[in-house]
C-alpha cells in the first residue's frame, strides 16, 4: 500500500484525534476508506499522536504544493498539535490555547467599550428607570412563541437562501433539514452531513427572541454554515480533491474563518438594513419584530460579544469562579440570570471554553477583510489570511 500523502495523513490524525475528545470532528464526508480504517484501529496513545502532529506539521512547511493551500494546511496543524497535548493531560492555558488553535492571540476586552454600549441603550430602548430591566422587557416583548420557530424558520430560510444566490451559486442538491433540541449548551448547531446537506438543531431550552432568530438562521444556514459547507465540499473537495477540506475539526483556525463568515451572513444576504427586511419576512406570521430598536440593539450587542470571552479569559486564565463569572456576565450584557448561566455554561466548558473567541473575533475580522464574501464560501483560507 502506498504511503498515505499529506492530505491523507492530516485527515487520518483528526480522526485518531476525534476518539480521544468528543466533539473535535464536526463534520466528515471524506473518503470512507480512510474512517473505515481509523475505525478497525484501536485508539492511539495520545504521545503517539502528538508526534504524529508534530511530524505532519513539519512536512507541511516542505510540500511543494500551492502556497495558500499549504499555509492552510499548516495552520490547521498548529491547532492540531495543541490539540494533542491537550487530549494527553497537558496543561495548556486558555490564552495560549487559543493562539494556537485558531492563530489568535486574545486579551481581555476593556469594560469601558461595554460601557459605551450601556450608553447606545439607554438611547434607543422605550421606556426609563433601570436599564437591564428596559432591556429584558423590550427582549421579551420580541420572543418568539415556541409553535411558530419552525415556520419562522422556513420563511426565514426561504427568503436568505434567494438572496444567497445572489452572492455565491448554490451547489445542486443542497439541502437544510431542522428540527428543535433541548439541553445543549448552545442556541443553535448546524451539523453538517455531506453530500450537500445540513441537519440544524435549534436549542429551545430558553425562549429566542425575533430579531436574533433571524441572525441565527442567516448564520447556521444562508449565507452561514451551511452555505460555506456545501460550497467548500462541491468546490475544495469533488471538483478539486483537496480532501483536507473534507474533515471539520474544531480548535483549528478554519473555525474562526466559519464563524466570521457565519457571524456576517445576515448583513450580506439582507444588507444594512436587515432588521426591516426579516421583519417583513416575519410579519405574516405574527410574529413581534420591531426593527427599529433592533438595529440600536443589535449595534450594541456587536460590542457586547466580547463579554463572553472577557469571561472565558478570567476563568481560565485568572480562576474566577462560576458565580463571579455569572454576575460578571450579567453586569456587563445586562442579561437575566438564566441566560447568563447558559453562557458561561459555554464559556466555560471543557470543549467550548477555548472556542469563544471565535465569533467575536472572527466578526470583526471578516468584516474587515478585503477578501470577497464569495471568496471566503468557496476557498482554504486561514486566519493568518484575515490578519494581513
Amino acid at each position: 500500500m502506498a504511503s498515505p500523502s499529506i492530505p491523507e495523513r492530516y485527515v487520518l490524525l483528526g480522526l485518531r484525534l476525534g476518539k480521544h475528545l468528543d466533539g473535535l470532528i464536526d463534520g466528515y464526508f471524506g473518503p470512507p476508506e480512510l474512517k473505515d480504517a481509523v475505525d478497525a484501529e484501536e485508539p492511539a496513545a495520545p504521545e503517539a499522536l502528538g508526534e504524529e502532529a508534530a511530524a505532519l506539521l513539519a512536512d507541511v512547511e516542505g510540500w511543494n504544493e500551492d502556497p495558500q493551500r499549504r499555509r492552510w494546511l499548516a495552520g490547521q496543524g498548529e491547532g492540531l498539535v495543541c490539540v494533542a497535548e491537550l487530549v494527553a493531560g497537558t496543561q495548556v492555558g486558555w490564552r495560549d490555547a487559543v493562539r494556537r488553535c485558531y492563530g489568535l492571540d486574545v486579551e481581555p476586552i476593556p469594560e469601558e467599550r461595554f460601557a459605551a454600549a450601556h450608553e447606545q441603550l439607554e438611547a434607543a430602548l422605550p421606556g426609563d428607570g433601570d436599564l437591564a430591566e428596559r432591556l429584558q422587557a423590550w427582549n421579551r416583548s420580541q420572543e418568539l412563541p415556541a409553535e411558530k420557530v419552525v415556520p419562522a424558520f422556513d420563511a426565514l430560510v426561504e427568503r436568505l437562501r434567494a438572496e444567497t444566490s445572489k452572492l455565491v451559486e448554490l451547489p445542486a442538491g443542497e439541502r437544510i433539514d431542522a428540527e428543535t433540541v433541548t439541553d445543549q449548551p448552545w442556541s443553535a448547531y448546524n451539523w453538517y452531513l455531506g453530500d450537500r446537506k445540513s441537519r440544524i438543531e435549534i436549542n429551545t431550552d430558553l425562549p429566542t427572541r425575533s430579531y436574533f432568530f433571524a441572525q441565527l438562521v442567516a448564520h447556521e444556514g444562508y449565507p452561514g454554515h451551511h452555505t460555506e459547507h456545501s460550497c467548500k465540499e462541491a468546490r475544495l473537495v469533488q471538483e478539486l480533491g483537496h480532501i483536507e477540506a473534507s474533515i471539520l475539526l474544531i480548535h483549528t483556525p478554519e473555525c474562526l474563518v466559519s464563524e466570521g463568515i457565519a457571524q456576517n451572513a445576515i448583513v450580506q444576504a439582507l444588507g444594512e438594513d436587515w432588521p426591516a427586511q426579516a421583519a417583513e419576512t416575519l410579519r405574516p406570521l405574527g410574529i413581534p419584530f420591531d426593527a427599529d430598536t433592533a438595529r440600536a440593539v443589535v449595534h450594541a450587542y456587536h460590542e457586547l460579544d466580547d463579554v463572553p470571552v472577557n469571561v472565558a479569559y478570567f476563568v481560565g486564565e485568572e480562576g474566577w469562579s462560576e458565580e463571579r463569572a455569572v454576575a460578571y456576565h450579567q453586569r456587563w450584557t445586562l442579561s437575566e440570570e438564566d441566560r447568563a448561566r447558559k453562557s458561561v455554561e459555554f464559556a466555560t466548558h471543557p470543549v467550548w471554553g477555548i472556542y469563544v473567541p471565535t465569533y467575536a473575533h472572527g466578526y470583526r475580522l471578516v468584516k474587515s477583510s478585503p477578501l470577497p464574501f464569495r471568496t471566503l464560501l468557496t476557498e482554504e483560507i486561514t486566519t493568518a489570511d484575515l490578519l494581513v
